[in-house]
């Protein structure tokens, strides 16, 4: 190598030496950079991950204990089927009602009740204490209406109706006359009648039983016609109609009490069937008591003594409540044929203790009875009673809710506490990532893109 070869390396050294110098070493700086970053975004991961799962655990032992809470309060406020040893009565009781506070005031005398139209609350009519009484189906007080004659020309309250729009009909034995009120209780008008002992209504006609036979209405009050006491004819023999009913064709179903006997008339007052219940309660003081049981059963089925209510369902069939019997009597309602017999006596909760009245409610599939004598309400269940899948269901969702209301707004509230905690962190995490990936001191929105092309310059040298 010659000595001006030397001396050109000599002096291209320096310059290569000083281009060197004068060129960053971006490459490692962010490699340090990078992997400081990534360290602290691992470390800062595991310990999110950590708290994460940790979180998630109290959550859902939290949600396992408020469910837990929700069954055990379902399981006390559940419905339950009445036991007669190993025999089931067919009566699944749902709640009584025996007042809406501790004071006597406060307690019931019921002679009738009837459920609203929207099927959410019933109406009981308190006799001894003069006065009308609101509640909710799972027994909490709505409203009490007071008789007074100068405000709502009511003294003394004894049966009650509501029709599918609203419309009150309240009968007054003592006073012979039954009274109509609207759907926001504003006196009507008044139909004068010798001692109505039952009142039923539509939207189309009203029908008003009396202690030797039925009358029927307009449900404005006009008069329509009247079956009357014959002794000629023997199927009008009325004695003591306490309780009558219409179904969705207008055809009137008629309980005669002391004749132990229920009538089905068509719209034109004519008798489809008569069905007899049981020994007529009329025939003498000593009565059936020597007729022999089996030939009373063979000859009623039902056997029943002192029937005093009757309703309908919404699955075609007609139902009546004995007050000596304890019992409720199923029939077909085409035909009046018997289908079964259910209850039991006893003054507990689910049992029957000379029950007054009873009513049905389709919108919840259960029925509601009176009992004056004990001051009491119940609900109950009879197998069979809706064609409709919806009224059962909404029956049961209604105690569910009742009983788990408030848990399960709770678990729903912490649920989404967790997810929108969830999606807020998901959030910073991705700012967080997307900042790593910036070079420190460089906000700008090229600095990633900088990056890249300092590092590939760098691979290049």
């Amino acid at each position: 190598m010659t000595e001006s070869n030397k001396d050109l390396k000599q002096v291209e050294r320096p310059e290569d030496s000083g281009d060197s110098m004068d060129v960053p070493n971006t490459s490692v700086d962010l490699e340090g950079a990078t992997a400081l970053r990534a360290s602290a975004s691992n470390t800062d991961d595991k310990a999110i991950r950590r708290t994460r799962t940790v979180a998630t655990i109290i959550l859902i032992l939290l949600i396992l204990l408020i469910l837990a809470a929700c069954v055990m309060m379902y399981t006390m406020l559940r419905p339950g089927g009445l036991e007669m040893g190993s025999r089931h009565a067919g009566i699944t009781w749902i709640r009584s009602i025996y007042g809406h506070g501790d004071t006597p005031d406060a307690l019931i005398n019921p002679s009738s009740v009837a459920f609203a139209p929207d099927g959410q609350s019933l109406w009981v009519t308190d006799s001894a204490r003069f006065r009308m009484i609101q509640y909710d189906i799972n027994g909490r007080l709505i409203e009490i209406v007071n008789a007074d004659w100068r405000e709502n020309e009511m003294i003394m309250p004894t049966r009650v109706a509501i029709s599918p729009q609203g419309w009150f009909y309240v009968a007054e034995q003592t006073y012979n006359r039954v009274q109509i009120f609207d759907d926001n209780f504003v006196h009507q008008t008044t139909i004068h009648i010798e001692k109505p002992t039952a009142v039923a209504a539509n939207d189309d006609m009203l029908l008003i039983g009396s202690r030797r036979g039925f009358a029927a209405f307009t449900y404005s009050g006009e008069p329509i016609g009247m079956h009357a006491a014959d002794a000629e004819d023997e199927i009008s023999r009325f004695d003591y109609v306490h309780a009558v009913a219409l179904n969705e064709d207008n055809y009137s179903f008629v309980l005669d009490s002391f004749g132990n006997r229920f009538v089905k008339y068509d719209t034109a007052g004519v008798p489809v069937y008569e069905v007899r219940l049981g020994h007529p309660g009329n025939e003498g003081i000593r009565g059936g008591m020597e007729a022999d049981t089996a030939e009373l059963e063979a000859d009623f089925p039902a056997n029943l003594q002192l029937p005093q209510g009757l309703t309908l369902d919404g699955n075609g069939r007609l139902y009546i409540i004995d007050m000596f019997d304890f019992s409720v009597a199923v029939f077909n309602e085409s035909d009046g044929s018997f289908i079964k017999k259910v209850g039991a006596q006893g003054v507990t909760d689910g049992r029957f203790h000379n029950p007054n009245c009873i009513d049905y409610n389709p919108h919840m599939d259960m029925f509601v009875s009176a009992e004056a004598l004990l001051g009491r309400v119940q609900l109950f269940v009879i197998d069979g009673s809706s064609g409709d899948p919806l009224a059962q269901l909404g029956r049961q969702l209604s105690d569910l809710l009742r009983a788990c209301c408030w848990p399960l707004i709770i678990i729903l509230i912490i649920i989404a506490a967790y997810l929108i905690s969830r999606y807020l962190s998901r959030r910073r995490r991705e700012k967080e990532l997307t900042a790593a990936l910036v070079e420190p001191g460089d906000t700008s929105e090229g600095a990633a893109d900088a990056v890249d092309t300092d590092s590939t310059k760098e691979q290049q040298t």
